[in-house]
């Protein structure tokens, strides 16, 4: 995996959120394995070894398209995946 397909990755799990976002708790994570980088929306609860886990709600923006509506947020998204090396 790279960076870009990291990133798309996890821009990916961000919109099947946001549209799905009312099946969630207002605390809901992105639960990231970072021994496989594999993604996943997760209850808060887990706490799962070699997991990093964010909220989800920080990584989404109100839409200034669409107002009262959210979409992802490329810069935060950009910070999660600066937090891991990637080799090519």
């Amino acid at each position: 995996m790279n960076t870009k397909d990291f990133t798309k990755a996890l821009t990916l799990i961000v919109e099947d959120y946001i549209a799905g976002e009312e099946a969630y708790s207002d605390d809901v994570q992105l639960q990231i394995n970072t021994l496989t980088f594999d993604m996943e929306i997760a209850d808060p609860e887990n706490d799962l070894p070699d997991c990093d886990y964010y909220p989800m709600m920080d990584l989404v923006r109100m839409s200034t398209k669409n107002p009262g509506q959210w979409e992802p947020d490329p810069d935060a998204i950009a910070e999660v995946a600066a937090e891991y090396v990637f080799t090519d």
